[in-house]
Parts: structure tokens; C-alpha cells; sequence
């Protein structure tokens, strides 16, 4: 599944040290040029370190840039979206939305926005819990992860402590099944 990602996502999972995490969860991970230059090309003018290291991840192959094509040009301008959405998340889903693919957005007006048009969503920590689910990470590391990445963003007390008990969930499920799986007469 490819993940098209708007400049906080991006920059979330960056200050995390999560982007390898998310390309094992999506497989692909690409950005609209408005992003880019968001991100990077302004990012460089106001000095932040995330630039050099976002740029460093698209030169390695790890994230890759697209424009949208004509398409999606009249689709965004028949999209007729909020002046308040950046250019980078108006591209993001419109992208995602021609390509089918998973948005990945946090700002909720861009969230909404993408609802409303039928985009499939994700936010950031949810790419954590599907790592959880397939396996990807254990349960250490995705408390780890989690909790990294709860710090970068700010999120909420409440919010984290229901992504955790939902990961614990998980953990439960998985380990109550594999208990399941194993032969007749087996024993600890």
C-alpha cells in the first residue's frame, strides 16, 4: 500500500525516527511537490535541521516526490477547498484520492477535508499500531515508538492513553491466539 503524506505527517515521523517504520507498514512513501517545498526548500530557508534530513531520506529512495498531474490539477480546483488547508495537505489528498492510496494527515480540518472527499485516512500513530498488528514491532517497541512520537506531536494525555490500551488490546488478542495455535497437549 502506498502512503501519501502531508508536511506534518512527514515531519512528525522524521523527528521520531519512524520513517523506516512507516515504509515497513506502507511499503511506499510519497509527498506532493507542495510539500517539498514546504518542508524542504523552506525548511532550508528558516534553517531547520529536518530539511537536510528529509531531503537525505528522498535522496536515499526512502520518500519520493510527485506533482500532480492534469487530472488531479482540475480535481483540486474543483475541489474548491478551505483557504485555512495548506497547499501541501490540499495536494496530499487530492493525490491520494486519484491514486488511491492511504492519507496520511493529522491537522483535523485537512482530516475533514479528506473525510468529506472519501479519502482513505490514517494519522500517524495509527501507522504505529499497524506496525503492532503485523507484526513489525513487538510490544516494547511499540510503546517505544508510540510514546517517541506522542512527544513530537504534543498529543494529548488522554489520546495516548487510549492508543495504549488499544495496543495492549492487540497484544492481548495476538498472544491469546498463538496460544491457540499450538498443539494439542503443549505446555508452558
Amino acid at each position: 500500500m502506498t502512503a501519501k503524506l502531508d508536511a506534518s505527517a512527514l515531519i512528525y515521523l522524521n523527528k521520531a525516527g519512524l520513517l523506516d517504520l512507516a515504509v515497513r507498514v506502507c511499503d511506499e512513501l510519497v509527498i506532493t511537490q507542495a510539500v517539498y517545498d514546504e518542508c524542504v526548500v523552506r525548511g532550508r530557508r528558516a534553517g531547520h535541521r529536518d530539511a537536510e534530513a528529509i531531503q537525505e531520506v528522498i535522496n536515499v529512495g526512502t520518500l519520493r516526490v510527485v506533482s500532480l498531474n492534469e487530472s488531479g490539477q482540475q480535481r483540486l480546483t474543483a475541489a474548491n477547498f478551505d483557504r485555512r488547508l495548506g497547499r501541501g495537505e490540499q495536494e496530499t489528498i487530492i493525490e491520494a484520492l486519484e491514486k488511491d492510496c492511504l492519507t496520511v494527515l493529522d491537522d483535523i480540518r485537512a482530516r475533514s477535508a479528506a473525510a468529506v472527499l472519501g479519502a482513505n485516512l490514517s494519522r500517524t500513530e495509527t501507522l504505529v499500531l499497524e506496525a503492532l498488528v503485523r507484526g513489525l514491532v513487538g510490544p516494547v517497541d511499540f510503546e517505544k515508538h508510540l510514546l517517541r512520537l506522542a512527544q513530537v506531536r504534543g498529543m494529548r494525555a488522554d489520546e495516548l492513553s487510549e492508543l495504549l490500551r488499544i495496543g495492549h488490546l492487540i497484544i492481548e488478542v495476538m498472544s491469546h491466539d498463538r496460544a491457540n495455535d499450538r498443539p494439542e497437549g503443549f505446555t508452558d
